[in-house]
């Protein structure tokens, strides 16, 4: 009699287990864009992440249109937004700066273009050698599942359209940089 017991507890716990595992999503859990640049990785590393505020574009901010922006560009940094009022509004936390190789960003923004620390996706940019001083910039943007079902699959979707927009302003930068 144990034994039945012990099997009859076992196989109810699995099916409670099976019942409970989430559902994978039903959309690409990946967003990926890139864009070739016309300079070596170093430069390109340095332009996206340094010089970060000059080429973020100004409709993409949280606050306000063409809001002021700042970086610390360290392992721990931050990218944030500064208010009319000065206070300072952290919508990306650094989380890996391997240069010239590979950054990544803890993205802190909800599907609402509001600031959420809990529900934060992550984007690594990785900076790949393209031939003679030109840069391929890889952008993979995911953990969107962490933003709950409700939020997930159109924040993903929002991403989805607005890299090619961003890539393009680093772009610019780049070019802007590089014709000194």
């Amino acid at each position: 009699m144990p034994q039945e017991k012990t099997a009859s507890a076992t196989r109810t716990a699995t099916k409670s287990a099976t019942a409970r595992k989430p559902k994978p999503p039903n959309y690409d859990p990946f967003v990926r864009h890139s864009v070739t640049v016309a300079t070596d990785r170093e430069t390109a590393f340095k332009v996206f992440l340094e010089n970060f505020p000059q080429w973020w574009p100004e409709n993409f901010r949280t606050t306000k249109v063409g809001a002021p922006l700042g970086v610390d560009p360290k392992k721990g940094g931050r990218l944030y937004e500064i208010d009319e009022q000065g206070e300072e509004h952290t919508f990306g936390l650094i989380r890996t700066v391997d240069a010239p190789d590979t950054l990544a960003v803890g993205w802190r923004l909800n599907g609402f273009g509001r600031i959420d620390p809990d529900n934060a996706s992550e984007f690594t940019v990785t900076f790949v050698r393209d031939g003679q001083k030109k840069t391929r910039v890889e952008v993979e943007h995911t953990h969107f599942d962490r933003m709950g079902t409700k939020h997930a699959k159109r924040v993903r979707n929002g991403m989805d359209k607005g890299w090619p927009t961003i890539l393009a302003s680093f772009e610019k930068r780049i070019k802007e940089v590089t014709a000194t």
